[in-house]
């Protein structure tokens, strides 16, 4: 069907009157809700048109500039507040062991081979001193056992700092022989002494060609000696320390008055006080004591994975994964949920 001309002429003036009619409303709403904008305020509750305004805008004042010289404090947050962990937090190791044999300078070359195949940020404890007080590194607080080369063992060390690995020294804690014979007036005092004797130390000849003299560790010269000794560690680049033999010799040969177990315990205490910080631990391997607060683990020897569960819970540590950790060179699933340290793998000669 065909419209009529006159028909479609009309279509199209009404279609084009309604388009402007359109385009007027709009600009006449956009008028309207530009004047009401000045009526708009805002509330907790939301916007709201108050005709009580005044139309005339408020007279600003004009900013002006801080003064010179004011300082702004500016407060950062700390990454690991952010995560929930504290920054001295410890973390559960994994790792392998060097001992004073892998040391020697027979041994060193292979030693220093596999050290070399572990990757970078590595766990690796090393033997630093033997019970007669001889150094395996370069030190200056003693002197060098025969048949190890201190500047080899110290370039070792730095090797290990190059691949960022954690390194932890172990040594014994309450053994030695050139540090009292040194000065024997004035360190004997600082020993354990003979029972009924006339003061002079008693010697332990347990291990052979290794005779030696066991510390007082309730004595403060005792004490001072192994600051320094972990102070020596610290700025060699070492991340913890770990005191083996912390506790008395197996003798009734020796006098001692006090409580021995209160005399290790407060050795422990004061030593983790003077020595730990936020990025170095204080260690023990000892089944004589409580672990002191602090940065601090327990080392723990010849445990069998079945004994594990009743070690866990006599001991109440705050995290048993992380400051529990074990020598052994199984892969038992009960000890790899603990701290683990395994010895270390080198090509036999």
């Amino acid at each position: 069907m065909t419209i009529p001309y006159r028909i479609r002429r009309a279509l199209q003036r009404f279609c084009i009157a309604l388009g402007v009619l359109a385009i007027v409303g709009l600009a006449a709403f956009a008028a309207w809700m530009l004047w009401l904008n000045r009526y708009i305020i805002y509330t907790d509750e939301g916007a709201k048109l108050d005709f009580d305004l005044s139309p005339e805008l408020p007279q600003g004042q004009l900013a002006q500039p801080p003064a010179a010289g004011n300082d702004v404090s500016i407060s950062y947050g700390d990454p690991d507040e952010l995560t929930g962990l504290p920054a001295d937090a410890l973390q559960q190791l994994e790792g392998w062991v060097v001992t004073a044999d892998m040391l020697t300078a027979k041994a060193l070359p292979a030693t220093k081979a596999a050290l070399e195949e572990l990757s970078a940020n590595s766990t690796v404890l090393l033997d630093v001193r033997n019970v007669r007080g001889e150094f395996y590194y370069t030190s200056s607080l003693g002197r060098a056992p025969d048949g190890v080369d201190p500047e080899a063992v110290t370039e070792l060390l730095r090797t290990l700092q190059s691949k960022d690995c954690y390194l932890i020294a172990r040594f014994p804690a309450f053994r030695d022989r050139w540090y009292f014979l040194a000065d024997e007036a004035g360190r004997v005092p600082y020993g354990l002494p003979l029972k009924g004797g006339n003061g002079s130390l008693w010697e332990d000849t347990s291990i052979k060609g290794l005779s030696h003299y066991w510390f007082n560790p309730a004595s403060t010269g005792t004490l001072n000696y192994l600051v320094q000794i972990v102070t020596e560690l610290r700025n060699l680049g070492f991340d913890e320390v770990v005191f083996s033999d912390f506790r008395f010799p197996n003798t009734e040969k020796i006098k001692f008055s006090g409580d021995k177990t209160e005399a290790l315990n407060e050795a422990a205490k004061t030593l983790v006080q003077a020595c730990a910080t936020d990025s170095f631990a204080v260690s023990f391997i000892s089944s004589q004591i409580t672990l002191p607060q602090g940065r601090c683990r327990l080392y723990m020897e010849n445990v069998a994975a079945a004994d594990i569960p009743a070690l866990v819970a006599s001991l109440n540590l705050a995290d048993p994964t992380a400051q529990l950790v074990f020598f052994t060179d199984l892969l038992d699933t009960r000890y790899t949920a603990y701290s683990v340290l395994r010895p270390l793998e080198i090509a036999q000669n």
